[in-house]
């Protein structure tokens, strides 16, 4: 019935993106982000390939759209990434696991890649942003708001993300929820009705606390770099401060004794069995690299002791009898697609702050433009968050992190398209004085604005 039920409200959907190509995109993300399918227990419906139908449909209904553009904005991310989708296909080509593990992974990776740059490509208004901003905090949310309440309901126990769903692990899911804090603060922020606002407040607690008993240590130095961001960032730097320091003093006079006794470990790591085992797998991710410093060894090569062991002779470090994740994201992408790989992963991470410092620092003085300085600096707060948290997990190819990545490049690009007839009304007044034309024939508030290129 579970199962039947689901099946009706993803068929119910699906016309929707007959209607506009981005519904199409909204639904991917839900559905993709939610994992929602792990609701159904078993049967026929749990099997099928949701996410897929819904990247084709969309790809159809944009081929056919009269009113979307079909083009691919060549921004500086979207370049990068696109050469790190070459870059991984090429590295695959040459894997060192069993092709069934490599291009298994390879298509999961390519299909986010993929609907993130059509994703990108289709959201070209404010409006269309904010409904993306909401998917996304939405879709993961319910989940961090589940797990809080069942969390505070049993006395502050563990908890994880859906199961057989991609933040099933309480590493992932912690980071999942760090990357949306933010956004649900930018949302908190613009909302004018009372009663959203409180409800945002109530999520945002309830995620947060979520993410703390994730029992991730990982997660939990994550959440503190986004809330010391958010705090630096914040132009009401005082309440910001005093908001982040209620809720850790919340956290430790409510949060259970094993939480404690969990994140105590972060001092010892000597002594923890899994932060030994972490700084092991670092040491044959540095090996494999050094071995095969340019393509690296393919996807999943950790997962393959046949094709990590032999590489090992000579050295101390511990062969391995069972596979396992790089449990980092750098030394994930280093493993598996060589320094070039890594390169350009990093390139992409240091695009995503420049587009969130130039949202941030050209809509400074422009009031119609608040929203976009708001999401500029909680955007740094959620890649702090997540690039502190991703080196302790296996999270390169996150959804939910390059998914926020796209959407503060749409963001740069439909400022950029706003402030840009301000600049033109600049320069034509400008012409007009050096040329003795009368100044007041042309229109528009005589005031220099900020001069900028805007991305293709």
């Amino acid at each position: 019935m579970r199962g039947l039920f689901f099946f009706i409200v993803f068929t119910s959907s699906l016309p929707l993106i007959f209607v506009s190509p981005f519904n199409g995109v909204l639904i991917w993300y839900i559905f993709s982000l939610g994992n929602f399918h792990t609701l159904i227990w078993g049967g026929p419906f749990s099997n099928l390939y949701y996410a897929y139908i819904i990247a084709i449909l969309t790809c159809v209904s944009w081929a056919f759209s009269r009113s979307d553009k079909k083009q691919l904005p060549m921004t500086s991310l979207v370049r990068a990434t696109v050469l790190f989708a070459i870059w991984v296909t090429i590295t695959s080509c040459f894997a060192l696991a069993p092709d069934s593990m490599v291009w298994s992974k390879w298509l999961e990776t390519e299909k986010i890649l993929f609907m993130c740059l059509v994703g990108y490509a289709l959201t070209t208004t404010r409006d269309r942003l904010n409904q993306l901003i909401w998917a996304v905090v939405l879709a993961l949310g319910v989940w961090g708001v589940k797990g809080a309440i069942v969390s505070l309901l049993h006395g502050g126990t563990m908890i994880h993300g859906p199961d057989q769903g991609r933040n099933a692990d309480n590493n992932h899911f912690a980071v999942a929820l760090i990357l949306i804090l933010p956004l649900l603060l930018y949302r908190w922020q613009l909302a004018v009705d009372r009663r959203l606002r409180w409800g945002l407040m109530a999520m945002t607690a309830l995620v947060t606390l979520a993410c703390v008993f994730t029992y991730s240590r990982g997660g939990l130095l994550g959440l503190l770099a986004a809330a010391t961001v958010f705090s630096l960032r914040s132009r009401a730097k005082l309440p910001a401060a005093l908001v982040v320091l209620a809720i850790g003093l919340c956290i430790y006079a409510f949060a259970p004794k094993a939480w404690f006794n969990r994140m105590g470990t972060i001092e010892t790591y000597q002594e923890d069995a899994s932060a030994g085992a972490r700084l092991t797998m670092w040491q044959r991710s540095l090996r494999i690299a050094a071995n095969h410093p340019v393509m690296g060894g393919g996807f999943n090569v950790l997962y393959w002791p046949n094709a990590v062991n032999p590489l090992l002779i000579g050295t101390t470090i511990p062969r391995m009898t069972q596979g396992r994740a790089a449990h980092s994201s750098y030394f994930e992408v280093l493993t598996e697609h060589g320094y070039i790989g890594l390169a350009l992963f990093l390139v992409i991470g240091i695009y995503s702050w420049l587009n969130c410092s130039w949202l941030a620092r050209l809509t400074r003085e422009r009031s119609d433009l608040a929203w976009a300085n708001l999401l500029g600096r909680t955007g740094q707060a959620a890649l702090v968050g997540y690039w502190v948290a991703g080196a302790f997990a296996s999270l390169a190819y996150l959804d939910e992190y390059w998914g926020i990545v796209f959407m503060f490049d749409a963001a740069r690009r439909i400022v950029a398209r706003e402030i840009s007839p301000s600049a033109s009304t600049f320069a034509m007044r400008l012409h007009a004085t050096r040329f003795g034309i009368d100044a007041s024939a042309t229109a528009g508030p005589v005031e220099r604005p900020n001069l900028i290129k805007s991305p293709s």
